[in-house]
């Protein structure tokens, strides 16, 4: 039988033993909680990385720990962040994917990729220097780096890091004594690369955040420079300047096309050569054929694809002709940029030109950028368009119209709001730990963006009357009523009801009722709901649209501004009915019906309530 004072030491040495892993377990905590308040506090990625691959280290018992990104698209692995790899490996080391077998990393992306832990024992010193100096397959560089690491080090132990559930790169920590790898150690390594994927998401998200507000505050910009006074070649300069900026692209040039000759109208960045004179051709080159096929064209990478022997043999696999005698701007790409993208300028199928945008390096475009260069497209088209309407407008009516266009898309906060629909969509990843606010102010943004969509919508329709003309009136109901939501956010109960064509001049003027009746309301009756109801088909009609705001006496009818003589007029014209109601204090009633003259009031067989 033990003696009792053995057992008291037996039962002390166990204590010790697991108050030390009580300690460790609390010290890794603390490590952890160190790297949230970093993220927290918004210390700069790349201090935050450093710091946290040495907790990370200090916490694993390991002597080194390297944070490696794997860049899919070039093929290579990089060095974002190290500790310990002191006259080993330096920061921001790149190395091809095809180099990893060779610098010791067989296996390594392949078990990541398959979200499993990898770790191993080196063999025993010197045998694992002398294995790595006489392999001969293995280049001297790599060879000096691999005999570094193994003399200083006898294990690693990798674990993944994914961002939302999309391969990242890998955490290694190596080891100077060989190791047992249990399995707290490696959860607890499983647990710093979840803090690691943590802060690089958050990161990306304040960085995606921002460039989503820089491209908003382009956008009003640009609208404000379309809506001032400046002249079309400083509209597309701005324009050009903004999209360079923005893109990130080494230059972009807007062409605008005359017949079949295609010239620079605006350039921001520097061509290789003088193209202040050259003209291309409709049809011709990446620009040519941009503008020819109303189209898109895209190259990522110049060296992949073959020059046409001539203007004639242009095609899919040979997209490019170079001109020797005039230069063609295409000769641009091929000197000194790498990829290269033309976006036509179209509008109601009419070719303006093109918009190009060119990088010194192979580039590929991603869905974002895609619909960045949309946009930026339709400003500049809005632009053109703009120019020629200024310029035609010689008659006063037409002046007077310009102008008012001019002031409804000054007004139209619709670009303001696309933009914040931008920025909108990337807060509920960011702001997913914040307050609830987050959340209600994501909506009112979503609501707001859509209201100003149907406004932009509205003012399509005044730009191009034959979009009015061939959309249908439950549609049109439909913008009016989210343009005035999103702009005022005060709701709108409504019911619509329409089935069968509406005679073309009755369902524009009922649209005109809707719109100028809201637009009243958001202006004088401070309502807090409004209520539409709308039926009709092709022999009646009637509309009621009544809110709860302040109203008005009725003596005050005729009161300019109010343009309710103006629907009284639109109403007669069609042969239809308007009548408004009104208390101060007890809101206002708008009522408008219309019925075939055929059909009178006697027919039941249609109901339009």
């Amino acid at each position: 039988m033990r003696p009792p004072r053995d057992g008291q030491r037996e039962l002390k040495r166990t204590f010790q033993a697991q108050f030390k892993q009580l300690e460790a377990r609390i010290a890794s905590a603390e490590s952890l909680q160190e790297i949230i308040r970093m993220i927290n506090a918004q210390v700069p990625l790349d201090e935050l990385l450093h710091r946290a691959v040495q907790l990370a280290a200090h916490r694993q018992g390991a002597g080194a720990c390297v944070l490696h990104q794997f860049d899919v698209k070039n093929e290579v692995v990089v060095q974002v962040a190290s500790f310990g790899m002191e006259g080993i490996f330096q920061d921001k080391l790149t190395r091809p994917f095809s180099q990893l077998t060779i610098s010791g990393g067989g296996g390594y992306l392949e078990a990541l990729e398959r979200h499993i832990p990898i770790y191993q024992n080196y063999p025993p010193f010197p045998e694992r220097v002398e294995e790595i100096k006489n392999n001969p397959h293995i280049p001297d560089a790599i060879k000096a780096e691999r005999i570094a690491l193994r003399t200083r080090y006898a294990a690693s132990f990798a674990v993944p890091i994914y961002l939302q559930n999309v391969l990242y790169g890998g955490m290694v920590f190596y080891y100077r004594e060989p190791q047992q790898f249990r399995e707290d150690q490696i959860q607890l390594g499983l647990a710093f690369g979840e803090q690691i994927s943590v802060a690089l998401q958050n990161a990306y998200l304040v960085k995606e955040m921002e460039q989503r507000q820089r491209v908003a505050e382009g956008f009003r910009d640009i609208v404000r420079k379309i809506n001032s006074t400046e002249s079309l070649q400083e509209v597309l300069n701005f324009i050009v300047e903004k999209t360079e900026d923005i893109l990130e692209c080494q230059c972009a040039a807007l062409y605008t096309c005359e017949g079949r000759d295609i010239q620079l109208q605006a350039l921001r960045g520097t061509f290789p050569v003088d193209v202040s004179t050259v003209v291309t051709h409709y049809g011709e080159g990446v620009i040519g054929r941009a503008i020819a096929e109303k189209r898109q064209f895209i190259i990522t990478d110049v060296s992949d694809i073959k020059l046409a022997p001539s203007a004639s043999e242009i095609d899919e696999t040979h997209p490019i002709y170079l001109d020797p005698i005039h230069q063609q701007l295409d000769a641009c790409i091929t000197s000194r940029f790498k990829a290269v993208m033309a976006l036509p300028l179209i509008s109601q199928d009419h070719s303006y030109g093109a918009l190009a945008f060119y990088y010194t390096e192979p580039h590929r475009f991603d869905q974002y950028e895609l619909d960045l260069t949309e946009v930026f497209a339709s400003q500049a088209v809005l632009a053109i368009e703009n120019a020629m309407l200024r310029k035609q407008a010689a008659q006063v009516a037409a002046h007077a119209e310009r102008d008012r266009l001019a002031r409804d898309l000054h007004d139209s906060v619709s670009q303001s709001l696309f933009s914040a629909n931008l920025i909108a969509q990337s807060l509920p990843k960011l702001w997913k730990t914040m307050p609830e606010k987050a959340l209600d102010e994501l909506a009112n943004l979503q609501k707001l963006t859509r209201g100003a969509q149907s406004e932009m919508r509205a003012l399509l329709f005044e730009l191009r009357p034959q979009a009015l003309e061939t959309t249908d009136l439950q549609d049109l109901a439909g913008h009016v009523i989210n343009a005035f939501s999103g702009k005022t956010l005060i709701p709108v109960e409504s019911s619509v009801e329409i089935t069968g064509p509406i005679p073309l001049q009755v369902k524009l003027v009922v649209y005109r009722i809707i719109q100028e009746a809201l637009n009243n309301i958001a202006k004088h009756a401070k309502a807090r709901k409004v209520w539409l109801n709308l039926r009709g088909n092709a022999h009646c009609l009637s509309l009621h649209i009544q809110d709860d705001g302040v109203g008005f006496a009725l003596q005050h009818l005729k009161k300019p501004g109010l343009g309710l003589s103006i629907m009284d007029e639109r109403a007669k014209l069609v042969g239809g009915y308007l009548v408004i109601s009104s208390e101060p204090g007890k809101g206002s009633r708008i009522t408008f019906t219309w019925m075939e003259e055929d059909h009178g009031t006697s027919d039941s067989g249609h109901d339009c309530g």
